[in-house]
This record gives C-alpha cells, sequence and structure tokens, in this order.
C-alpha cells in the first residue's frame, strides 16, 4: 500500500536521480516496483503534498530540502505529464 512514507522515499529518490536526467525505468522498477508512468504520477503527487503541507504552515520550508527541485518536478509534471 502506498503511504506519506513512500512520497517521502519517492522524491528522495527523485533528488537522487535529478543531477543525472532522472531514473530509468528499470531503475523505478526495482527501487518502487512500479512502471515509470506510475512512478511520474507518483511523484507528481508527492511533490503537490509537501508543497501544499509548506503552504499551510504544516511544515516548515528547514525539513524539506531541495523545495526548489521538488517545486519544479511538480511544474515540469503539470507541464509535460
Amino acid at each position: 500500500m502506498w503511504n506519506r512514507h513512500n512520497d517521502n522515499d519517492i522524491l528522495d529518490f527523485a533528488l537522487l536521480w535529478e543531477p543525472l536526467g532522472g531514473p530509468g525505468p528499470d531503475n523505478v522498477a526495482a527501487a518502487f516496483a512500479i512502471d515509470v508512468r506510475e512512478y511520474h504520477v507518483r511523484l507528481g503527487g508527492a511533490a503537490k503534498s509537501q508543497l501544499a503541507r509548506l503552504q499551510q504552515g504544516i511544515t516548515s520550508p528547514e525539513r524539506i530540502y531541495g523545495l526548489s527541485t521538488i517545486a519544479a518536478f511538480d511544474r515540469d509534471l503539470r507541464t509535460n505529464g
């Protein structure tokens, strides 16, 4: 079952792979046992969730490292997703 802990994992994974141009389908499958399309859906949801939590004051910017990258994932997925 997917939960918030998985959201943190997928964001960490995306941040790790971002400087390398993103993960390949095999990397996504090995890490999460989902296909790359599902990965993008999950990543988009995780990014939106973290940004919403920040805007609502539920979390602080200090807890969200890579906030600019997370925001970029959200923008990219809305544009290209």
